[in-house]
């Protein structure tokens, strides 16, 4: 389940945190208004009917300092200082790092701003949530 991890500073609501339903797509966020506590139940607002903002803050893709390094390496022992400068400038793509979770800031038509962190598997949906989401406007 995608983690609410803050940002949202309304004095009158509690956030209880964001559902994702398993066969859909939709991520809602639960929360306590403290206007009318003889409410029972937690209210739900739907985020792809709300948002209008969203920026992806985790990398998927990081260069190691240990590649590079090898890389300079290998050049130094084949040719020298220049060709070990050479091989640690173009020491290749760098290894793909896969994050074990994701974290997307969101802004709502409301004016809410928050952040999720989410699975690589919820971000997958994420992404085609998001689309369908923003291309409804």
């Amino acid at each position: 389940m995608a983690k609410y991890l803050g940002g949202i500073s309304d004095p009158d609501i509690d956030v209880v945190g964001v559902s994702t339903s398993f066969c859909d797509v939709d991520f809602e966020i639960k929360f306590d208004d403290l206007k009318h506590p003889e409410a029972s139940d937690f209210e739900r607002i739907n985020i792809y009917e709300h948002i209008t903002h969203y920026e992806v803050i985790t990398s998927e893709k990081v260069q190691s300092s240990s590649y590079s390094l090898t890389w300079g390496l290998a050049g130094y022992l084949v040719g020298g200082p220049l060709w070990g400068a050479v091989g640690a400038i173009l020491g290749g793509e760098g290894e793909k790092i896969i994050p074990s979770s994701y974290v997307v800031f969101c802004q709502l038509d409301n004016g809410w701003q928050f952040a999720l962190e989410m699975t690589p598997e919820e971000f997958c949906r994420w992404k085609v949530f998001i689309k369908s989401a923003l291309e409804k406007e």
